[in-house]
């Protein structure tokens, strides 16, 4: 399909002047495991809350990952560049050129596009401090990793590799769980405040943000 049909989106793979599009596959994926979740006997404010989760993903996929071009011009040039050039392992090194502004931004991106994995998370399985630390420093190095695989596919680093992405990826889970227990806090306070017995995606909610502040049961069902 043409490019000028996905003008904000990346899930693509490219080939010359070719340009193969996956976002239709990843939807069709998506679907299917929220299927298989309901055949699994999951409430369908699990499958609600898995279906949102899963388009986040799938769009962190779509930003991190890609595109990816596999021949062409680009690729081509970019196998001629040495690999160290883009790898850089230093904290907080952007190298000589990178204004400081530029740097804050791409901080800051790297921060957010995580942030939504810390605080929904808590939503389809329980955490834990101890757990969202792994998970964070999981998801970090996770990313960039996986990047470096698909560059030793591709013969060459088609993205950057910085151990700043690491750590403000990881940041960003850590953020998102911070915001939960705070939604956490306020949720639980408002409904035993108010003495409102929540039901179906409230309950859900509830019952989530109860397990996270380790809360005697009250209201939910």
């Amino acid at each position: 399909m043409e490019r000028d049909l996905y003008p904000y989106l990346n899930m693509r793979v490219e080939f010359d002047s070719v340009s193969i599009q996956l976002w239709l596959h990843a939807i069709v994926i998506l679907i299917a495991l929220t299927v298989v979740m309901g055949f699994r006997k999951r409430s369908l404010s699990y499958l609600i809350c898995f279906f949102i989760f899963g388009a986040y993903i799938l769009y962190a996929v779509d930003k991190v990952f890609f595109p990816i071009p596999v021949t062409g011009a680009y690729a081509n040039a970019m196998k001629e560049a040495p690999w160290s050039a883009f790898i850089n392992l230093i904290p907080f090194y952007f190298g000589p050129y990178v204004p400081l502004e530029a740097a804050a931004n791409t901080l800051f991106l790297n921060v957010l596009l995580t942030l939504p994995f810390g605080f929904g998370i808590n939503f389809l399985i329980p955490t834990t401090r101890r757990k969202i630390l792994w998970m964070a420093f999981g998801v970090g190095f996770g990313l960039e990793i996986t990047q470096l695989i698909i560059g030793l596919l591709l013969g060459y680093l088609y993205r950057y590799i910085d151990i700043n992405d690491v750590l403000m990826n990881a940041s960003g889970v850590f953020v998102g769980y911070a915001l939960f227990r705070i939604f956490a806090w306020v949720y639980l306070w408002v409904i035993n405040r108010l003495n409102i017995k929540p039901w179906g995606l409230a309950a859900y909610v509830y019952a989530a943000a109860r397990l996270s502040s380790a809360q005697p049961a009250s209201k939910a069902s």
